[in-house]
């Protein structure tokens, strides 16, 4: 073979035993390479493994960064417990303190504990300078999920941007005013007409049967007992008095059920409208 042909394959034998010796030279469970590895999986919203990296890293070294990642990893996979608790630890003498703060109390937010989330705030240790304006708009929504009325509806709404206050009114009014209707009137309408209550939460076919089996049963029983027919005039008489009260407890409960169905409803449409806008809170580039 030509020494010209054994040039490339001698050159690519050289190179490749150079990247071999380069590879075994990396320590992969470095700090310093833990930390990177860690890096690259949190950019890729792999926060499990991140996880256990920033945890392995920060066995061995300090870093408010990367403290502060391992918090936000717990944060991300909706563990918001572990997320607060690992955030405090960076309330003081951290670069990340206000940072931390603020994330610190959205988790608490986000576990749906609004009076422990609200004592938070109020610690006057805990507030972040930087993002008080934050804090205030969080603590407006949580009084909004609640369905709790403001003492103060004008200052309520004008925490909001002017561009969202009519979204909010709309929101607010519907959780604290919800359409329900009333089990009284409903149980009341039914026995004065049967299936009227059905009707009035808006089950129309099941208030119109209500209406014509009861009203049927009670004709047969009246028609039995003008023609001698005692036993059948009894049999309707209890199978219209059966129909005549399922017909009340019915009612009640399709109204239950309906006002069940609105507040469900309206949280859900509530909670869809801050979290698709991320809760109005900034973008703290932490990197």
């Amino acid at each position: 073979m030509k020494i010209s042909k054994l040039l490339p394959i001698l050159l690519l034998f050289s190179l490749y035993s150079r990247l071999i010796a380069q590879t075994a030279q990396i320590d992969f469970y470095s700090p310093e390479y833990r930390l990177k590895f860690a890096d690259y999986l949190y950019d890729s919203n792999d926060y499990l493994r991140a996880l256990d990296e920033y945890g392995a890293y920060l066995r061995f070294a300090h870093n408010d960064t990367a403290l502060f990642k391992y918090a936000d990893c717990f944060f991300n996979m909706r563990r918001y417990e572990e997320a607060a608790a690992n955030f405090k630890s960076l309330f003081f003498n951290s670069s990340l303190e206000e940072k931390a703060k603020l994330k610190f109390h959205l988790s608490n937010f986000l576990t749906g504990n609004f009076d422990s989330f609200r004592k938070e705030v109020e610690f006057e240790v805990y507030q972040p300078e930087e993002y008080k304006t934050n804090l205030k708009l969080l603590s407006a929504i949580s009084y909004l999920y609640e369905g709790k009325r403001a003492r103060d509806t004008l200052e309520f709404f004008n925490l909001f941007p002017d561009s969202n206050k009519a979204e909010i009114k709309s929101l607010y009014y519907l959780k604290t005013n919800p359409p329900v209707k009333s089990e009284l009137k409903a149980g009341l309408l039914s026995a004065i007409i049967p299936g009227a209550g059905k009707i009035y939460t808006g089950n129309i076919s099941d208030g119109i049967t209500s209406f014509i089996v009861t009203g049927l049963t009670a004709y047969l029983s009246v028609s039995a007992f003008q023609h001698d027919h005692n036993f059948r005039g009894y049999l309707f008489a209890g199978m219209a008095a059966a129909f005549y009260a399922g017909n009340i407890y019915g009612s009640i409960a399709a109204a239950n059920i309906y006002n069940a169905r609105i507040r469900i409803d309206s949280d859900k449409k509530i909670r869809f409208y801050f979290e698709s806008r991320n809760y109005y809170m900034p973008d703290l580039n932490v990197k």
